[in-house]
């Protein structure tokens, strides 16, 4: 396909649900904007997703779609975005909206992506080969507005937190990808006690449960920062950090988007496909007859995260701090 460039003055992206997933697409949204630098580009995003964009200088509008929404409240948004009449659309998602809207170019609505091409990322980005976009920046990232890393560098001052710090997000979008909490309370110990390190526990939601559970089995004490960010804020949190212990969740994106050194613990989902991204980052997870699976359910007493050792990623969190003796 050759795009006609003159002619595209409005671009929409329709991206995902979860923050994790919405992040793995950042680097459509940074493509399209270095591409189209004089083009307006609008990104639907779910609910969630909002805090994600809606101060980034690249978006023009951000658009929500809940999928729980009635459908006549579906049918309104159609119509109002119809009349937009947006050029090009990148639809992420495999919606039916690219040929509602009827622009002049849009991605394919079923796409095959060639059996090397693994990572999300790098699918994401596939997609805009059709408009002759090839060999892009794969780096995701996320804007942070000064507000947002005032506001972290006051909550750390306020706790107390001393450098080095190490960030750990124990929860996950499903429990089976969940380290154990033994597991996370004997590494948080060993930092703190062997390293002089400020351990801080982050999430949403349920994870201060999840949280709650590690402390207890605790000696040291760490830092909980659970439901005090928002996304952004966390952002910023993870940038100063010097190092993110995290599982195969929205952390872990988030990390890799804004260059923090990421250790991810992985079980039942693939790294080559979720994986961290950076350079210096590095994934523990367990080549077993069953893993991954990418199940639901298992079968097998979550032994893809239960048998990841304390031993194990203390040595490799000790080997990534920077100026550990």
């Amino acid at each position: 396909m050759i795009v006609n460039k003159s002619q595209i003055k409005r671009i929409l992206v329709i991206t995902l649900s979860n923050i994790g997933d919405i992040i793995l697409t950042t680097p459509v949204v940074k493509a399209l904007s270095k591409e189209y630098p004089h083009s307006r580009i609008d990104v639907m995003v779910g609910p969630a997703g909002k805090e994600i964009f809606e101060h980034d200088p690249k978006v023009f509008k951000v658009i929500i779609y809940d999928k729980h929404m009635p459908m006549a409240a579906k049918r309104r948004l159609q119509l109002k975005l119809k009349k937009l009449r947006y050029d090009l659309i990148a639809d992420l998602r495999n919606t039916i909206f690219p040929l509602l809207l009827g622009p002049k170019y849009r991605t394919a609505t079923i796409q095959a992506f060639p059996g090397d091409i693994m990572h999300k990322i790098k699918r994401h980005l596939y997609r805009l080969n059709s408009f002759g976009l090839k060999e892009l920046d794969e780096s995701s990232y996320i804007y942070i507005p000064k507000a947002d890393e005032e506001r972290i560098s006051a909550i750390i001052k306020a706790s107390g937190v001393k450098e080095p710090i190490v960030v750990m997000a124990p929860g996950a979008k499903s429990h089976l990808k969940m380290w154990t909490p033994e597991g996370y309370a004997a590494v948080a110990d060993r930092l703190i006690n062997e390293a002089s390190a400020s351990v801080v526990f982050v999430g949403e939601g349920k994870d201060e449960e999840i949280a709650g559970k590690i402390e207890g089995r605790m000696n040291a004490k760490p830092f909980n920062f659970v439901n005090k960010t928002n996304i952004r804020q966390l952002a910023a949190l993870l940038k100063r950090a010097d190092l993110v212990i995290t599982n195969d969740s929205a952390v872990l994106h988030l990390g890799c988007a804004v260059g923090a050194k990421v250790l991810a613990l992985f079980g039942p989902t693939d790294p080559k496909k979720y994986g961290p991204t950076g350079e210096y980052d590095a994934v523990i997870t367990k080549k077993l007859f069953c893993s991954p699976c990418e199940k639901a359910v298992c079968k097998y007493n979550y032994e893809c995260m239960r048998s990841i050792t304390p031993e194990e990623v203390f040595d490799t969190a000790k080997v990534m701090l920077e100026g550990y003796e």
